[in-house]
């Protein structure tokens, strides 16, 4: 899914990125950044991918069936 998709589904489940950072205990910008492929967090992923109704790979399949990344790379987005 591409970000806009992924907060077009958060508003249809009508739920924010604040709410999901708020059950996680992180900010709403690391919420925003794993949406947008600056980062990645399985645990924040996983959170969305609940929001939404879908699993992780169905919401993030760049990150899980794109090619492999170096593991010290940040984000999924850059290839």
């Amino acid at each position: 899914m591409t970000p806009e998709q992924i907060q077009t589904a958060l508003r249809e489940k009508e739920t924010t990125q604040k709410a999901i950072a708020g059950k996680l205990g992180v900010s709403e910008m690391s919420v925003s950044k794993v949406i947008h492929g600056v980062i990645v967090s399985d645990r924040i992923m996983a959170a969305v991918a609940r929001a939404v109704g879908k699993s992780k790979t169905q919401v993030f399949p760049d990150y899980y069936f794109g090619p492999k990344l170096r593991r010290t790379s940040k984000a999924f987005g850059r290839r």
